[in-house]
């Protein structure tokens, strides 16, 4: 799933998204350029430095739906296709 950053991903919406994937018992990874982050992991999604505007891919063998969803919702991200 390709989505556009709404926000600045750090701190406490690096919180937010971390919560949203830790209820997923699949690995959930996060893809900024050629950098890849656990998606479950604070400190990866805050290294990858997700800035408003930049395009990340979210990829797991989970079904994303529900994710997708909790994102946009967050005002978070955006559909990016």
């Amino acid at each position: 799933m390709k989505v556009i950053a709404k926000k600045p991903i750090y701190s406490k919406n690096a919180g937010q998204f971390v919560q949203f994937t830790s209820r997923f018992e699949e690995p959930v990874y996060v893809k900024k350029g050629e950098k890849t982050a656990d998606g479950k992991s604070l400190l990866g999604l805050i290294a990858l430095s997700i800035q408003p505007g930049q395009e990340i891919e979210i990829t797991s063998s989970a079904d994303l739906s529900g994710l997708q969803n909790q994102l946009f919702q967050s005002d978070l991200f955006e559909n990016a296709e």
